[in-house]
């Protein structure tokens, strides 16, 4: 059984103090993906509240994909798994997906051929009244969202990209390589956490806010180690684990 407790005192209503009280044994481990959450009879008769009260509980769960039920078994914590991403690995993170044994997914859900932005000019070292390329896509492992993609390029280097271009990662890449002459030797990473606003949960499938985020903001470089691609990938919390690994010698 759970081990906190839920005040009928507390002006938050026992649903959501419930809800909270399983999130948190999931959070924590205690739950862990694919166990049994005790039954409504248990559950009522544990904090004393009604099969409503616990049902409503579960709902909130549910919704946020904590929870799922089967159907004449009970309720269970829902196995997501975790897609791990290795910081020192490979920077196409699409190969680190398919080698860890998942699919990976692209949905186009933003093209702008004239966008502005002081800060991506700054960054890539353009005047301020640069014009460029916006495309923003929402990648997914398992057709779960993983995170939302968000890229910057010259639109006077890049000139003759269109949306269709950036339907598939492969694709985007051999185009820079073969029609730009554009070759990515480094990438330079910043990891900021943030708070997800609510279009972005929506996407990312993230139900109750506020809701915690990673943002991850990446400058590629070219053989001359020139600045030529600004990206922005921004993750929930719940469906990635991003690792360090670092050799002692």
């Amino acid at each position: 059984m759970l081990t906190k407790t839920i005040s009928k005192t507390d002006p938050v209503p026992l649903y959501s103090q419930l809800a909270r009280l399983i999130e948190d044994e999931i959070s924590c481990g205690k739950l862990a993906p694919g166990d049994a959450l005790p039954t409504e009879r248990e559950l009522c008769e544990a904090y004393e509240v009604s099969r409503v009260t616990v049902r409503e509980a579960i709902a909130v769960l549910k919704r946020k994909e904590l929870v799922e039920t089967r159907r004449g078994s009970g309720n269970y914590v829902t196995k997501h798994e975790t897609v791990n991403r290795d910081l020192l690995g490979v920077h196409n993170f699409d190969l680190q997906i398919e080698a860890s044994g998942h699919t990976n997914q692209l949905n186009l859900l933003e093209f702008e051929e004239d966008a502005q932005s002081r800060y991506v000019a700054e960054v890539l070292g353009v005047p301020a009244d640069t014009s460029f390329i916006k495309v923003v896509r929402l990648r997914s492992a398992d057709d779960i969202p993983l995170f939302i993609e968000t890229i910057y390029l010259s639109r006077s280097r890049f000139s003759g990209l269109v949306a269709d271009d950036f339907l598939s990662t492969k694709l985007f890449s051999k185009k820079l390589l073969e029609e730009y002459k554009t070759e990515i030797s480094e990438i330079t990473l910043m990891l900021d956490p943030v708070l997800l606003r609510e279009n972005e949960a929506a996407v990312l499938h993230v139900s109750e806010l506020p809701a915690a985020g990673l943002l991850n903001e990446r400058i590629s470089f070219d053989t001359h180690n020139n600045p030529v691609v600004f990206s922005q990938w921004l993750f929930s919390r719940h469906r990635c684990r991003h690792l360090l690994k670092i050799k002692a010698k």
